[in-house]
Formats: structure tokens, sequence, C-alpha cells
């Protein structure tokens, strides 16, 4: 019976201890685990230079300081001049992100919430 009383003692503790921490997930550069690893055409996707436009997602765009935009796309904090895939990050706007591959531009925009 002593056993079970510091079993769930033991328990509760943990239990308590757990609820505390916040959870954080660290990808350590990787893709996302819920983007699909094959296309619909059954080829092999290679996220760093196989994205298409349908793929990249706006999640957040920040304030910099002196009106210099950072945007979140796909999980990845970029601004003017970086890289995702083959499309280049032309300009970081308040309210979109203009993307650029080969000579098409893009304009990627935020999507309001109710």
């Amino acid at each position: 019976m002593r056993y079970i009383l510091v079993l769930m003692f033991v328990l509760y503790a943990s239990a308590v201890v757990a609820q505390d921490a916040a959870f954080v997930y660290d990808d350590h550069g990787n893709r996302d685990p819920f983007w699909p690893l094959v296309s619909d055409n059954g080829s092999i996707i290679s996220y760093e230079t196989d994205f298409t436009i349908t793929d990249l997602v706006l999640e957040g765009i920040m304030a910099g300081a002196e009106g210099k935009h950072v945007a979140i796309i796909n999980g990845r904090i970029v601004t003017t001049g970086d890289q995702l895939g083959n499309f280049t990050v032309l300009d970081v706007q308040p309210e979109a992100v203009i993307i650029k591959k080969d000579n098409l531009k893009f304009e990627l925009k935020l999507e309001k919430e109710d």
C-alpha cells in the first residue's frame, strides 16, 4: 500500500511539472514533417529546390527597424534578397511579399482572419 501511495505521488508531481513546461518544437533546419514527400504526379519533392508557388504560405510579417520588414514563409524567416528554393524574395511589404522565379513575379498576401 505504501508503494502505491509513493507511486501516485511521483506520478502526480511529474504531471504538475510537465504542465508548467511549454513545448517548443525545434526542427533543426529540417523540413516540416507534415509536408508531403511525393508530388501528385508521383515524383519525389525536394523542398530546397522544387517549390511551386502554391507550396509557399505566407504565415506572418514583422516590422523591422527603419521600415525593413521580415516575413515568415513556410516557417522560415526571410527578408529581401533571400532564396526559397527557386524563388527570390524581392520585397517584403506590410501586408504582402513579392517573390520572383525566373522572369515571373508573384505576390503572397497575408490572409485575413475572421
